[in-house]
C-alpha cells in the first residue's frame, strides 16, 4: 500500500513560487491526486473546473493575504511545515500505513483485506473520501504538522476500503430496486458505516474536534437536534414522502457516531459486525433502541419510529 504524494508536493512547489507557472500547472492537473479531487468536486455539483483552480493558483501566489476557495493559500502559508511533513511521510510510509491499519483492525476482522492506493492532494472542505473501495484521497490541507490527525483520518478512509464477501456486494446492488430499503440504506446505513469509521478514527472516548469539522464535541452535545431532523426524515419516508432537502443536510457523522459508540460500549466490537461484513443494518439499530429501553433512556427516536423500526 503507497501513499502517493505527487499531488500534493507539486501543489505546494507551484504555490511556493513567486511567479505562476504554466508547465507546473499543467503537470499538477496531470496527477492522479488532482484528477480525483476534481471529479469528486463535480459529484456534488461544485464549480470546480482546471480554470477556476488556475485563477485562485494565480491569485494566491500573486495577491498578498489572498484567501481563496480552496484554502492553497493555508499552503503557501505553512510550505516549510508541508516540506517537512512530506518528507517524514516519505521516509516513514511503512510506519503509518501500519498504524492506521492497527486502528482498523482493532474493530474489523482481522482476515478483511484492505489494499487501496492512497493519494494525498490539496483543496475544498472535506478531509478524504473514497472511491470505489480501491482508492484513498486525503486533503492534506486539513492535516499539515499534525501526523497524529493524518493517521487518524487515513485509518477511517481506509475502513471505507475494506473488500467485502460476494454475497454483501450483491445485497447492496438489490437493496436499490426496493424504495423503502433504498432510503433506509441511504440514512441509517450511511449513518452506521461513517459511525464506525468515525469509532475507528476517534476511538470510544471523544477527544479532538475533527479538523474538518463534521464531529465535535459541540455538534455531539447537541445530538439531539440531528435526531430530531432524522425523525422528521423517517416519518418522510414512512409515508412515502421522503424530504430531500433534510437528508441532504443531516450529519450522518453525528448520528453514527452517537449510536455506534453507545452500542460498542455496551456490547463491544463484535455487535458491529453485522453491518462491517453483510451490510446489516437492522440487527444494530434495534439493539441501540433495546439498550436505551432497557436503561429507560432516549434512543432520540420517537415513539412512533421506534415501533416502526422495530418492525422492519
Amino acid at each position: 500500500m503507497k501513499i502517493n504524494l505527487d499531488g500534493i508536493r507539486l501543489l505546494g512547489e507551484t504555490l511556493e513560487k513567486d511567479n505562476f507557472e504554466e508547465e507546473e500547472f499543467y503537470q499538477l492537473m496531470k496527477t492522479k491526486a488532482m484528477k480525483g479531487f476534481i471529479e469528486h468536486e463535480k459529484i456534488f455539483n461544485k464549480k470546480v473546473n482546471k480554470i477556476i483552480i488556475k485563477e485562485e493558483i494565480i491569485n494566491t501566489i500573486k495577491v498578498k493575504g489572498y484567501k481563496d476557495k480552496f484554502e492553497f493559500h493555508i499552503i503557501k502559508e505553512n510550505i516549510e511545515q508541508l516540506k517537512e511533513d512530506l518528507n517524514y511521510i516519505e521516509n516513514n510510509e511503512y510506519i503509518i500505513v501500519h498504524e492506521a491499519l492497527k486502528r482498523v483492525y482493532n474493530i474489523v476482522p482481522k482476515h478483511t483485506k484492505i489494499n487501496p492506493n492512497i493519494y494525498l492532494y490539496g483543496g475544498g472542505i472535506d478531509g478524504g473520501f473514497t472511491i470505489y473501495r480501491k482508492k484513498v484521497y486525503i486533503n492534506y490541507i486539513k492535516y499539515i504538522g499534525d501526523k497524529e490527525e493524518f493517521i487518524k483520518v487515513l485509518s477511517h478512509e481506509l475502513f471505507h476500503c475494506r473488500k467485502l464477501p460476494l454475497k454483501s456486494k450483491s445485497k447492496t446492488f438489490f437493496i436499490y430496486d426496493f424504495n423503502l430499503e433504498k432510503f433506509m440504506y441511504e440514512i441509517i446505513g450511511k449513518a452506521l458505516e461513517e459511525g464506525i469509521a468515525s469509532l475507528i478514527q476517534h476511538g470510544h472516548y471523544f477527544k479532538k474536534d475533527d479538523p474538518v469539522g463534521m464531529l465535535t464535541n459541540r455538534n455531539l452535545v447537541l445530538a439531539a437536534e440531528e435526531f430530531n431532523r432524522l425523525n422528521d426524515i423517517l416519518i418522510t419516508i414512512k409515508y412515502g414522502r421522503p424530504d430531500y432537502y433534510n437528508i441532504k443536510v443531516l450529519n450522518i457523522y453525528v448520528i453514527g457516531y452517537y449510536i455506534v459508540n453507545l452500542l460498542y460500549r455496551h456490547y463491544g466490537k463484535e455487535i458491529l459486525l453485522p453491518w462491517i461484513v453483510n451490510y446489516d443494518y437492522k440487527e444494530l439499530i434495534k439493539a441501540y433502541i433495546e439498550i436505551n429501553r432497557a436503561n429507560n433512556m432516549s434512543s432520540g427516536f420517537s415513539d412512533e419510529i421506534e415501533k416502526w423500526i422495530i418492525s422492519l
